[in-house]
């Protein structure tokens, strides 16, 4: 609570000084003094002062209690109202084990986004580029698998994530951590071997890559790589003096580790910076730094007399212009309604294996609540975004809400676990056979019988090996490399059944050959009744 009773006295201090110069200069004019009126100024800056206490300390209560539900180490709340920050806060312990503090440096995730869309809206209003133009007016190499779906694919389609570029590709182009020079442009050229998945314009699909392209455009149109670009267009201007664009930057500011989940326990993940991915999600800094992003999108695209953007361009921006998964979809923004309150609500959430950050913004009061934790579950999301969104309906006046019930994900490495242990002891089971009578039984049986069995244990195991390897990471939105990014216990325990898999359907098939090979002669084929399985007796275990 230090620095929250810091803030508090702050500007107490602030408001006394103004009102005590304004009652000496009334009382040097008039020669009059007013106790009364004086003593109800006070009574008014204390009913005031407590009210805001009363709310600040209700949403520090409720983020800490998000906090303890979801397991997550460390976070940072600022509060907006007014043109300015009211309330601003660190909880717990950041990946090196030091506290976190509204100065400590997170990674941001997709709230990239907007900054990107930010960058191309400043080249839309200078004439460098045309929203409604097609992408390869601007970068000549861009391609699909298809190209003339690429010839038709515009800048506003890109921003609203109607491209056609499927959600799958970003499995290519995300999480490269790729931090050559050239990376991004590298990282869309490799777009060429995708298929879209929808004509240009026809269906919103979520698509970071489709950010990669619009970060390799304003490379193309400025010169400069885009981390650069970002510094010197938006970053400094707005004051975002500790935000991350860069592999230095990221050194510099020493970005602590996050943290993912390994059976429920966050452990810190210190993974490199991604160059590659700025455009899209590898964007950072403190909460202090993203509060001046969102004071300049409530204030017109300015914030402290430096403008970025004309106020135009970012009611443009945050204007839902496609429907979209959850709300409808801007340029760079998603557009929805504040739940419990039914104020429009501009809102951005992004994630990392280790870090989430979301942006929820309240343009027709002014408000804005913005959270970045430093941990991040995958199959949770909801639960940790309802940091954010819980505050926002505080800060509005509503209760916040409960977290969206997800499926009980925490069983998902225990499962993997489970089915390993299963696979591990049929892959023993023949171990059984060096008993007496266990190997003249198992050479005695009938070749149909031989043949079935081994046929149903290696059509399993590989259905199972199958089914992990590629229906599973499909169903999460990836690829198996991504799971394991983003899901390793889930992920390193669906490996450790594939292999485990694989491993019996070799073995059955050789003791099969080996029952074949061994078999009495003198014993005829016959129908036998379903054989009970047990181990060793050729079925699946």
């Amino acid at each position: 609570m230090g620095t929250t009773a810091t803030v508090r006295r702050r500007r107490w201090r602030v408001w006394f000084g103004k009102v005590s110069g304004a009652a000496l200069v009334a009382t040097a004019g008039f020669g009059l003094t007013v106790p009364g009126a004086a003593a109800a100024g006070t009574a008014v800056v204390e009913s005031r002062g407590a009210v805001d206490a009363g709310r600040w300390s209700a949403i520090d209560d409720f983020v800490e209690g998000r906090l303890d539900a979801t397991g997550t180490p460390g976070a940072a709340i600022a509060v907006i109202e007014g043109g300015r920050v009211v309330h601003e806060k660190g909880f717990g312990k950041d990946g090196q084990g030091q506290a976190v503090t509204p100065d400590t440096p997170f990674l941001w995730g997709s709230v990239a986004k907007p900054l990107t869309a930010l960058a191309v809206m400043q080249l839309v209003e200078v004439g460098r580029v045309a929203l409604d133009a097609p992408v390869r007016t601007y970068l000549p190499w861009f391609r699909l698998a298809y190209k003339d779906v690429s010839d038709r694919i515009t800048v506003r389609q890109l921003l609203t994530n109607t491209s056609g570029i499927p959600a799958s590709a970003d499995a290519g182009t995300a999480d490269r951590y790729d931090n050559a020079p050239g990376a991004l442009a590298e990282a869309v050229r490799d777009l060429e071997q995708i298929a879209p998945d929808a004509e240009p314009g026809e269906s919103y699909a979520y698509s970071s890559a489709g950010y990669a392209v619009l970060g390799a455009l304003v490379e193309e149109v400025s010169g400069r790589d885009f981390g650069t670009h970002l510094r010197e267009e938006i970053l400094d201007p707005l004051g975002m003096e500790h935000a991350v664009a860069s592999e230095r930057d990221f050194e510099r500011e020493r970005v602590a580790p996050g943290h993912r989940f390994l059976f429920d326990d966050p452990v810190p993940f210190d993974a490199p910076y991604d160059t590659s991915g700025v455009p899209s999600a590898h964007v950072g800094g403190s909460v202090g730094d993203l509060s001046r992003l969102a004071l300049a999108e409530l204030g017109g695209g300015q914030v402290d007399g430096r403008r970025v953007l004309s106020a135009e361009g970012i009611t443009e921006t945050q204007r839902g212009q496609v429907d979209s998964d959850i709300d409808r979809f801007g340029l760079g923004w998603s557009v929805g309604t504040l739940e419990g309150t039914g104020e429009r609500m501009v809102w951005k959430s992004g994630s990392l294996p280790g870090h989430d950050a979301m942006v929820v913004m309240l343009p027709d009061s002014g408000r804005a609540v913005i959270v970045l934790q430093n941990a991040f579950h995958l199959l949770r999301a909801q639960e940790f975004h309802h940091a954010a969104l819980g505050a926002a309906r505080i800060l509005s006046g509503a209760d916040p809400g409960s977290a969206s019930a997800e499926l009980p994900v925490s069983a998902l490495p225990w499962i993997m676990v489970a089915l390993a242990g299963v696979l591990a002891l049929c892959v023993a089971a023949p171990v059984l056979r060096v008993l007496p009578g266990r190997r003249t039984a198992a050479r005695s049986r009938s070749r149909r019988r031989i043949v079935l069995n081994t046929l149903g244990a290696v059509a399993a195991s590989l259905t199972l090996a199958v089914s992990l390897w590629w229906v599973l990471p499909e169903a999460l939105g990836g690829t198996l490399t991504s799971a394991l990014l983003w899901l390793p216990d889930a992920a390193w325990g669906a490996v450790g059944v594939v292999v485990l898999a694989l491993l019996l359907a070799a073995e059955r098939t050789v003791l099969a050959m080996v029952d074949l090979w061994g078999r009495d002669e003198n014993l005829p084929d016959r129908t036998e009744p379903a054989p009970r399985v047990t181990p060793g007796s050729g079925a699946l275990c």
